[in-house]
C-alpha cells in the first residue's frame, strides 16, 4: 500500500526522474554553447529553457522525437533570451565618439516619452498587444510568434498592422496636460 505522499508508483518517479535528467542533460549542452564559458549563464538558459519545456510539454506529439523536440524548444529559449541581452547592450554601449559617456539615467523627455509609449501599448486590445510586444519588444519573428500563440500568419500580420496603426495615430495625438 502507498502513503498519499507517494501515490505515485516508483517506477513512474524513476521514469519521471530519467526523463527529467536526460531534458536536463540537453538544455545544460545547448545553453554552456551559447553562454559562452559563463556557467551561471549557462544554468540561467537552461533553466528557463526547461520551463519551457515543461509548459509545453503537451504539445509533444511523438514522445520518440523528445530528443529533437527539446533542442528546438531549448535553442529558441536561448536565442531569445541572447537577443534581448544584445538589444539591451547595444542601448548602454557608447558611441564611436570617445567623449560620449552614456548615462545608466535616461533623460526626463525620454522617460516621459516611454511611459506614454507604454501606456499606449497597454492600452491596445489584448490580441493586438500580444501579438504588437512579441514582435517589437521580444523580437520574435512572424513564424515564431504563430507557434507561440496558435494563430495563423496571416492573423499576426494583420494584428500587427493594426496595432502599429493605432500607435502611430496615438502617437499623432497632442499630449494632454494636466493641471497640478
Amino acid at each position: 500500500m502507498m502513503s498519499s505522499a507517494t501515490s505515485i508508483p516508483l517506477h513512474e518517479r524513476r521514469a519521471n526522474a530519467a526523463l527529467w535528467a536526460r531534458c536536463n542533460l540537453v538544455a545544460k549542452s545547448i545553453a554552456r554553447r551559447w553562454a559562452g564559458g559563463s556557467a551561471a549563464d549557462a544554468d540561467d538558459l537552461s533553466q528557463e529553457a526547461l520551463l519551457r519545456v515543461f509548459e509545453a510539454i503537451e504539445g509533444l506529439r511523438n514522445p520518440a522525437a523528445l530528443n529533437g523536440w527539446v533542442q528546438v524548444i531549448v535553442r529558441r529559449t536561448v536565442a531569445r533570451r541572447v537577443r534581448l541581452v544584445r538589444r539591451r547592450s547595444e542601448l548602454l554601449t557608447p558611441g564611436a565618439d570617445p567623449e560620449y559617456q552614456a548615462s545608466l539615467e535616461p533623460l526626463p523627455d525620454t522617460q516621459v516619452e516611454a511611459r506614454r509609449l507604454l501606456e499606449l501599448v497597454g492600452g491596445l486590445p489584448e490580441e493586438e498587444r500580444r501579438c504588437f510586444w512579441l514582435r517589437r519588444c521580444e523580437g520574435l519573428c512572424v513564424e515564431e510568434i504563430a507557434r507561440e500563440t496558435e494563430l495563423s500568419r496571416s492573423t499576426i500580420q494583420r494584428r500587427l498592422r493594426v496595432a502599429e496603426r493605432r500607435l502611430a495615430k496615438r502617437l499623432r495625438e497632442p499630449i494632454a496636460c494636466s493641471a497640478r
